[in-house]
């Protein structure tokens, strides 16, 4: 007697990275920005700011997909607390005249399985930067996705695109964002 091998349909094709189509939003709490800078390997500042919103927009063709969050400049606490001071200030981000901090993607990319590069903008003084933050999908359900993005950009390029302006105690070379939501 011979054993007979059945054959199953294949699976529909779908990227395996994002939810199902939708928005989604991460409740405050679930959600962190987070900017550092660094000179060579020494981390010489890291900063966390209260996230305000943060969506998600899921649609069936990748490229169309958005991130965005908004984040309060004036809530930035970081690991060194005099230069608070100087990085809300006039030089810094001008807290006053700016409220928030901001990025807006322009769509998605999808590199490889579980990992997403999304290009967009960061709203720094209400001047756009370009920025593409890395993004790896750590937890993934039908109506909800967990993820961790990283962007990093050149200290000069940041203070020429808008005029901001590091204290001279904290010496860096590059500036890092990091973004950590759990969007549902």
């Amino acid at each position: 007697m011979t054993a007979e091998t059945s054959v199953l349909p294949p699976l529909p094709r779908r990227s395996g990275t994002l939810p199902d189509p939708g928005i989604y939003r991460a409740e405050p709490g679930r959600c962190i920005l987070e900017i550092s800078t660094s000179l060579g390997l020494l981390t010489t500042l890291r900063g966390r700011f209260a996230v305000l919103d943060s969506s998600l927009v899921i649609d069936a063709d990748e490229a169309r997909s958005r991130l965005a969050v908004e984040a309060s400049t004036v809530s930035l606490r970081t690991t060194r607390p005099l230069a608070t001071r100087h990085l809300i200030g006039q030089q810094g981000l001008a807290v006053r005249q700016h409220r928030t901090i901001r990025f807006a993607s322009t769509g998605f990319e999808t590199s490889e399985p579980g990992s997403l590069s999304i290009p967009g903008e960061l709203y720094v003084r209400d001047e756009a930067v370009p920025l593409t933050l890395r993004t790896r999908v750590v937890g993934q359900g039908r109506n909800r996705l967990l993820i961790i993005g990283t962007a990093q950009l050149a200290y000069s390029v940041l203070r020429e695109a808008c005029l901001f302006r590091l204290p001279r105690s904290v010496p860096a070379g590059r500036v890092r964002l990091l973004l950590a939501a759990d969007f549902r």
